[in-house]
């Protein structure tokens, strides 16, 4: 297909993964940069095979020949530049938090259906690429689970280095919403919407956060005002109930694992095949006694597809005229949920998320 013309708004590290990953036959093409840091948008249009320059991303989104947007931007200015680039005539993908409330989506849903012909997505669904989930959400939506009653989703990862320094946006709660909630949060929930499908209806929330501990060069944590670890108790419309859990290994091992129980079968499967248990584990019993375990194959997804999924997805959608595999429903859904675990963890109480 003829590839779909982006402009990048935001020339910074993730920016520059992602256009580092581009090849001649991507659906996509990089045509124009804009960065208030005119030294690091040169560098991004260089890499991009010589895309345009601005200064300012509104000049941009004037630019005819762009068809859709990247915004990779710090996360408050998600919600401002996407309502921008819709009321430009832009699709867009947008990266992860999507925007900092779940009232932020609200309004973002309100200007795309003034252009319903305008598709919006988030870098939140890179990991729906994973053959595992693809696998493990066909046999949830066909029923060789039975009923799924429980969820137990752990993700432990690497802590921030002694000495790590980090932008100041990102210990700021205004312009970053969140710590690792908002860093890995949206890929988790995301990742668990694509898998339990119409089942995934959170409804009451209870959770804890708290920070990081390893120190920065100054002996104190690198990030004090944004949490750095999360365990929160989500309760669906049917039932369901979802145990989300994330945080650094600050004094212990990594560790991967997601459990799916239903009435018939169970599922184990990682976030991506890493850890423990790097393919899919099929429980079920084999008359009334024996509980049988059936390991179900994948190849390791390439990285470079997980990066680059979100973008493009968007870009064949846009071509095909169909829906992209992350919706604005979903996001919805995933930042009603961090309005309620930000409001639980504050006031140690349940919190409903609006209907």
């Amino acid at each position: 297909m003829n590839p779909v013309r982006f402009g990048v708004i935001g020339a910074g590290v993730i920016a520059g993964l992602i256009v580092s990953k581009l090849k001649s036959d991507s659906p996509l093409k990089v045509v124009a940069v804009a960065d208030v840091n005119p030294e690091a948008a040169n560098k991004l249009a260089v890499s991009a095979g010589g895309a345009k320059v601005y200064a300012d991303y509104r000049e941009m989104l004037a630019d005819p020949e762009i068809e859709a947007v990247y915004i990779a931007t710090p996360p408050f200015l998600h919600q401002p530049m996407t309502i921008a680039a819709l009321r430009a005539g832009k699709h867009v993908c947008c990266e992860k938090p999507f925007v900092l409330t779940r009232q932020e989506v609200l309004d973002i849903m309100a200007v795309n259906r003034e252009f319903p012909h305008l598709k919006v997505n988030c870098c939140s669904s890179r990991y729906h690429n994973s053959g595992t989930a693809k696998q493990a959400r066909a046999m949830i939506a066909g029923g060789e689970l039975g009923e799924v009653y429980r969820v137990h989703f752990e993700q432990v990862t690497g802590a921030a280095k002694p000495g790590t320094v980090l932008p100041n946006w990102r210990n700021d709660p205004a312009k970053n919403g969140g710590g690792i909630s908002f860093d890995w949060g949206p890929y988790d929930l995301d990742w668990l919407g694509y898998l339990l499908g119409d089942l995934f209806q959170p409804r009451v929330v209870f959770a804890t956060t708290g920070n990081y501990f390893p120190l920065t060069a100054e002996r104190v944590p690198p990030c004090l005002d944004v949490d750095g670890r999360l365990a929160a108790e989500i309760i669906c419309d049917n039932g369901l109930t979802i145990h989300w859990e994330r945080r650094a290994a600050e004094h212990g091992p990594m560790r991967h694992n997601t459990e799916i129980r239903g009435r018939k079968a169970g599922l184990d499967l990682a976030f991506l095949p890493m850890g423990e248990k790097p393919q899919l584990h099929h429980y079920a019993y084999v008359g009334a006694a024996e509980l049988a375990t059936t390991v179900l194959p994948d190849a390791v997804p390439a990285w470079d597809e997980t990066l680059t999924h979100a973008h493009f997805d968007l870009a064949h959608a846009i071509r095909e005229n169909r829906d992209t595999t992350g919706s604005m429903e979903r996001n919805l859904s995933i930042h009603g949920i961090f309005d309620a675990v930000l409001e639980s963890a504050r006031t140690q109480q349940v919190v409903r998320i609006p209907a």
